[in-house]
């Protein structure tokens, strides 16, 4: 078990991107549904940032970097681009530490998200998401004031795919927490 999903005072990751790709890959099939890999890396980016703006902390340690169709997380972009634009039908898989040693690492597969609530938080952004195409995700994603819009404006180009900082994700999703206004005690 993940002692950052059961203890909010920790401020570390509440899981993996892994977890969450599957956890959506597992509610997306138990709704006889499917998912392309734009779809389920905007869906990632969602549950992340409304957990960074809900919760003070990343739902999970992977960057997401600013691609040209929106927010890419990399590793999971590296295990599904096989898909292009199919339905994802395998499991998405992560590295683990595993001994004290340097080269004590392993491949894994998780399951999804283990913490009911953390599961329960993934299941609500699949369900206030799901009928959006990965298209129609992506879009959003480019509107003005987003993230990912406010780091293409800073860069110009993304030929660099820079990172979106996880501040400037959080701020700009705890204002839509708060209706949109700067200062939530005005």
């Amino acid at each position: 078990m993940n002692a950052f999903a059961t203890n909010p005072s920790i401020a570390g990751p509440a899981t993996s991107a892994a977890a969450v790709a599957n956890e959506f890959l597992d509610l997306a099939a138990s709704e006889a549904t499917a998912i392309d890999q734009m779809k389920l890396q905007k869906l990632l980016f969602y549950a992340h940032a409304w957990h960074l703006a809900m919760n003070d902390r990343p739902l999970f340690e992977d960057d997401f970097e600013a691609w040209p169709w929106g927010p890419v997380v990399r590793d999971i972009y590296s295990q599904t681009r096989g898909y292009g634009r199919a339905p994802i039908t395998g499991r998405l898989s992560e590295l683990q530490k595993v001994g004290g040693n340097l080269l004590d690492w392993r491949f894994s597969t998780p399951k999804g998200v283990e913490d009911k609530e953390l599961k329960e938080f993934v299941r609500q952004v699949w369900d206030s998401h799901k009928n959006y195409s990965g298209v129609q995700l992506s879009n959003s994603t480019h509107a003005a004031g987003e993230p990912w819009t406010i780091i293409k404006d800073r860069y110009g180009s993304l030929d660099s795919k820079p990172k979106i900082p996880n501040d400037v994700i959080a701020t700009i999703f705890k204002k839509k927490l708060d209706g949109g206004r700067e200062n939530p005690a005005a």
